[in-house]
């Protein structure tokens, strides 16, 4: 870039900050886009075929050696299921199972589904939708939490959504002193229908006892999950022993609320039985 401009000379006016992170990133965006396009087009042709995917796969295998080959391991769309499948009906000695990280990511998405949870979780997404749009309240925000952002990303999809909850929680207090604060009052923003909603869901203890119930539902599977992505590799006898952990804690976290407890379990045990429950495993 630096020699670019030397080559230019004298005279060279640079863009401004608003054209450089509106008009030309989107030219940008929009070039990287077309260039992109026609790779996804292919790899939406090609990848969702279980046959195409099972021929790659077996080509690999053949190429590694049969023997060299205990165990495939993919996530659990469909094609990817057949196609576990036809390699095991191929492959006598071979396993195919889904990653333990999508398998616990998917339970976290059953959960969210669940109306109680579901509700709080789209709350949850319009109020910090609403303070991320508008970088004074983010600016005003951190000041109260020291910095601490309140979105929280996680490793799988399905995870950011309680692990913003979780952030959500930690930082209520700082939240509630925000909207109730002069500077918040006299806003154009608390003049909002949205910015009405936002307050009367901050102000809501009913709203953070959701939260709570949200928290002890995840809670443990997050614990699980954050040792299946650790830096060390946990062995899957491990993370069996982790979810039958987790199972435990999920009954102590809901204490006498044994109808939530026993619907966030019946989740828990479908998706890891029919995902996770492998020969190969309980040999190890």
């Amino acid at each position: 870039m630096i020699e670019a401009i030397a080559q230019f000379g004298s005279g060279y006016k640079p863009p401004s900050y608003h054209e450089l992170r509106v008009p030309l990133l989107q030219d940008e965006k929009a070039q990287i886009d077309c260039i992109k396009k026609k790779y996804e087009d292919y790899w939406k042709s090609e990848s969702q075929y279980a046959d195409m995917l099972f021929q790659l796969f077996d080509s690999k295998i053949e190429e590694i050696g049969e023997d060299n080959v205990v165990q495939v391991v993919t996530n659990n769309a469909a094609n990817y299921v057949a196609t576990g499948r036809m390699l095991m009906q191929k492959r006598s000695k071979l396993y195919w199972t889904p990653g333990a990280a999508h398998c616990l990511d998917l339970m976290l998405e059953d959960i969210g589904k669940l109306k109680a949870y579901k509700i709080t979780i789209e709350r949850a997404k319009t109020m910090t939708s609403f303070i991320y749009r508008h970088y004074k309240l983010v600016d005003a925000l951190r000041k109260k939490t020291n910095g601490i952002d309140l979105v929280r990303y996680g490793v799988k999809r399905f995870a950011t959504s309680f692990l913003t909850l979780q952030s959500l929680y930690k930082n209520k207090d700082a939240l509630k002193q925000l909207f109730v604060s002069d500077d918040w009052n006299s806003s154009k923003l608390s003049k909002t229908e949205t910015g009405k909603k936002v307050l009367d869901t901050i102000l809501a203890q009913t709203f953070w006892n959701h939260v709570l119930d949200c928290l002890r539902a995840s809670q443990p599977i997050l614990v699980v999950l954050r040792l299946v992505n650790g830096d060390e590799r946990s062995a899957l006898p491990e993370v069996y022993l982790a979810m039958e952990i987790a199972k435990k804690r999920m009954k102590v976290n809901f204490a006498n609320k044994e109808r939530s407890w026993k619907k966030v379990l019946a989740i828990i045990d479908d998706r890891w039985e029919v995902q996770m429950d492998r020969p190969l495993y309980a040999f190890t």
